[in-house]
């Protein structure tokens, strides 16, 4: 069980991670909006992703 609850942590906080390089991106994308329609169609995908790692690091913290 100690084996299982170390291996959900570790991948908790690669998603957190993940999650905060996204949320970088994201910041990127929005303050060069003007940039053209590339930056537009990849804050709607970063933004999409960001909502799933969440979902997933809360799935985790029921789990736990």
């Amino acid at each position: 069980m100690e084996k299982m609850l170390e291996k959900l942590n570790t991948i908790e906080e690669k998603i957190i991670c993940t999650l905060d390089l996204m949320e970088i991106a994201k910041s990127y994308c929005e303050h060069n909006f003007d940039k053209g329609e590339e930056i537009v169609a990849l804050n709607s995908l970063i933004t999409v992703l960001i909502e799933r790692q969440k979902e997933l690091v809360d799935y985790i913290d029921d789990m736990v």
